[in-house]
Parts: structure tokens; C-alpha cells; sequence
């Protein structure tokens, strides 16, 4: 299936280049009279997908006891949140296997709080207090440039949110 990205302006489909607009112009042209479906998709934004690492998959090690300053167990907790929470299955040789999909573009489709929702059921979190992306912007903003704890995890356990 062919598909395009391109961005509304004035009324308009913006390209990102000559020659996808001029592929966009042939397939109208070759598919006239046929339906076409366009899906709108919202870009996530720096702010959400640092968020999402810095404060949700962090959460996640520490409450699973895991080292929550190791980059290598947060990318292993991705990796598992991926599988989880945004699988694609296929068969091979008549064996179902599941296998995680990127998550680019599906933080603002439920992806972060399906993960949040796991984290209370399973961890008895309060999103609220621990899971707050103000108190979140508030630390990396003002706190941790100016001397506070290296990483969100230790900020919370300052303020007496989380227990050691």
C-alpha cells in the first residue's frame, strides 16, 4: 500500500520535497473515482518522549528493582514495554511470535498511559504524585540544573514520594 506524508497549510498538502508531491499528483491521477483514507497523526514532542524515558521507563526499574541509572536496563524495559504494549505478531514456520513495534508517533495514541496503567495495577503507584508530568518538567527545569538529584527517580525519592 502507497502512503504520503504531508503536512495541511492554508487549506492545503504540503510535501516535504518536489518529488513526493509530483508521486502524490501520478497516484491521484492513476486512482481516480477510488476512495482513499487520510489519518491525521499529531507528532509527539521532545517534551512527551523525554517524559516517557526519563520518568515512566525509569519508574518502571526502579519498581522492579532493577539499576534505574543503567542506560542498558532502560533500553531493556523499552524493549519489554514495546513487546507488551504495542506487539505486531507473525508466523514462521506455523509458530506465532510476538515481537515490539516502534513506538515513534504512538505516545499520543495511549501507548504512555496503557504503561501508567500497568505500573498502578501492578505497583500500587499513585500516577498522580509519582507519574505527574508537571512535577516532571519542574525537576528537569528547575531543579536538577541547578545542583538537584541527577535523575527523577532520586528527586521523588527526596521528596518522600517513593519509598527505598
Amino acid at each position: 500500500m502507497t502512503s504520503f506524508i504531508a503536512i495541511v497549510q492554508n487549506g492545503k498538502l504540503t510535501f516535504k520535497n518536489d518529488f513526493m508531491r509530483e508521486k502524490f499528483v501520478k497516484f491521484v491521477k492513476f486512482h481516480e473515482g477510488k476512495r482513499v483514507f487520510i489519518t491525521p497523526t499529531f507528532k509527539e514532542s521532545d517534551k512527551q518522549r523525554g517524559f516517557y524515558h526519563g520518568a515512566v521507563i525509569t519508574l518502571w526499574a526502579y519498581l522492579d528493582g532493577k539499576d534505574y541509572t543503567d542506560g542498558e536496563v532502560l533500553k531493556h524495559i523499552h524493549e519489554i514495554a514495546k513487546m507488551e504494549f504495542n506487539p505486531e505478531a507473525f508466523v514462521l514456520n506455523g509458530k506465532v511470535y510476538k515481537v515490539g513495534k516502534s513506538t515513534i508517533g504512538k505516545l499520543n495514541e495511549g501507548y504512555i498511559e496503557k504503561i501508567i496503567d500497568s505500573l498502578e495495577e501492578n505497583y500500587g503507584i499513585d500516577r498522580t504524585k509519582v507519574l505527574d508530568p508537571k512535577e516532571y518538567k519542574k525537576w528537569r527545569d528547575e531543579v536538577y540544573p541547578f545542583g538537584g538529584p541527577e535523575d527523577y527517580i532520586d528527586y521523588l525519592l527526596e521528596l518522600n514520594l517513593l519509598k527505598k
